[in-house]
């Protein structure tokens, strides 16, 4: 494999990258006859881009697509658009779920229509998205890509649905319905690339980690919890994975007063510790903006999904193992609360003190 970017002589990664996450070009490999390799045709793997530091999984598959040609959305930097020869690669607006993703009217997605399938006593229900894949800042011409993406899901007879779920292997996959380039809000005759449908950054929290709760002493719990830079005495409401204004992850409520002072006046329940190394830290009126910045910095880099997709990226980017909300600042609380994205991020005291 070469070592530098044929195309514009960026250092180029270990492993086997299949294109220059500076500046989009295959790489291009030589074989024992000193010729370049031909570029494989797949439809499970998937590139890896370079806004994203986590693992991504292809969403569809119906058509085969040669990888080592795909273009990363946000860093085309190219002065005319890729043609039929090349794969731009579009994110889909999905949320994660326990075991996939899921796509709802709340995401960005429209229900179009339901019929009966003809095949069971189930409906079929489609639901499409129109999503845009755009160039660097500077080039392409200022065209973008206009897709039209299709989505389907069985019913019940009777009953209908508001969404559909995406499990890679399982679910029917999503279709591009039609693509087409634009300068501004006006229509340009051009052919148009392959398209490769994306999954969103999948980031691993909560239920994709076979994790429990720790039980510890008083002081061995204040001892872990000051290894991370979030005190206090936490009351957990329930600990199952939730959907919070950070995305995935567990809220607890701080205590105002001490576990002791809580047994001496009759209440009971579980008493925790947490430890965040590295909170984000949000104030009263703050989160509205602190949540644009990160859809707006994501955007740039093609991730404009709409979803909890995006401020999980955003966290896992910045090194944001938890979140901090003060009093006011967290939807409904009264108290400072804590969102952690991990259950071994929560220590229960044993004694209840």
């Amino acid at each position: 494999m070469p070592k530098f970017c044929t195309h514009c002589g960026t250092h180029l990664p270990s492993g086997e990258p299949r294109f220059c996450i500076e500046c989009g070009g295959a790489v291009r490999y030589i074989d024992a006859t000193g010729l370049p390799e031909a570029a494989p045709a797949v439809t499970g793997a998937t590139v890896r881009l370079a806004n994203a530091r986590v693992e991504q999984a292809v969403v569809g598959g119906t058509v085969r697509l040669a990888t080592s040609t795909a273009v990363p959305p946000g860093l085309w930097m190219l002065d005319t658009p890729p043609g039929p020869e090349r794969v731009v690669a579009l994110y889909v607006p999905l949320r994660a779920i326990v075991g996939g993703w899921s796509g709802t009217t709340g995401d960005g997605w429209q229900k179009i229509g339901q019929q009966a399938s003809g095949m069971d006593s189930r409906d079929l229900v489609t639901f499409e998205t129109n999503r845009e894949w755009f160039p660097a800042h500077n080039h392409g011409q200022s065209l973008r890509l206009h897709v039209r993406i299709g989505a389907s899901s069985f019913a019940e007879e009777g009953r209908t649905r508001r969404g559909f779920t995406y499990r890679v292997g399982d679910d029917p996959p999503m279709e591009v319905l039609e693509a087409g380039w634009r300068d501004g809000s006006r229509r340009r005759d051009l052919p148009c690339p392959q398209i490769q449908l994306m999954a969103p950054p999948r980031v691993q929290r909560i239920s994709d980690f076979d994790e429990r709760i720790t039980r510890m002493d008083e002081r061995a719990a204040d001892r872990w919890a000051r290894q991370g830079e979030v005190q206090g005495l936490w009351y957990m409401p329930d600990e199952t994975q939730q959907r919070t204004p950070v995305g995935r992850g567990i809220p607890l409520q701080e205590l105002a007063v001490t576990g002791r002072l809580m047994r001496f006046a009759g209440v009971g329940g579980a008493f925790y510790r947490v430890q965040i190394r590295n909170p984000l830290r949000v104030r009263a009126g703050d989160w509205r903006r602190m949540h644009d910045a990160m859809h707006a910095e994501a955007a740039r880099l093609g991730l404009d999904l709409g979803t909890d997709a995006v401020v999980e990226w955003w966290l896992d980017q910045h090194g944001h193992d938890g979140a901090l909300f003060e009093r006011g600042a967290y939807p409904g609380s009264v108290a400072r609360t804590a969102v952690v994205f991990r259950r071994n991020q929560i220590a229960e005291i044993a004694n209840g003190d």
